[in-house]
């Protein structure tokens, strides 16, 4: 809000208030923050793709997802990190 003359305008809206009717009673416009809003996730979806060649090293099966990571300095291979298709065991490649 910006004094334009005996008024505060919005200068986003246009929205005007006068400067006696300020919400506190100093001149100055407060605005209140209602409560929040609290987002609970159920369940994750992953769009991770999926390495069909890549082999668990716990159970043997054939198949995990995998995520490419930057972990060392930008002139060195990206880090491969695995997740089991099928146990969920997690491993990473160099």
């Amino acid at each position: 809000m910006s004094p334009n003359g005996g008024t505060y305008k919005c200068s986003s809206c246009g929205y005007e208030v006068k400067k006696s009717n300020s919400r506190d009673g100093t001149g100055r416009i407060v605005n209140k923050s209602s409560s929040k809003e609290v987002i609970m996730i159920e369940s994750e979806v992953t769009a991770e793709p999926l390495d069909s060649e890549a082999v668990c090293p716990k159970c043997k099966h054939r198949g995990a997802y995998y995520l490419l990571k930057q972990t060392r300095s930008a002139d060195e291979p990206e880090t491969k990190f695995y997740t089991c298709a099928s146990c969920g065991y997690r491993w990473r490649e160099y």
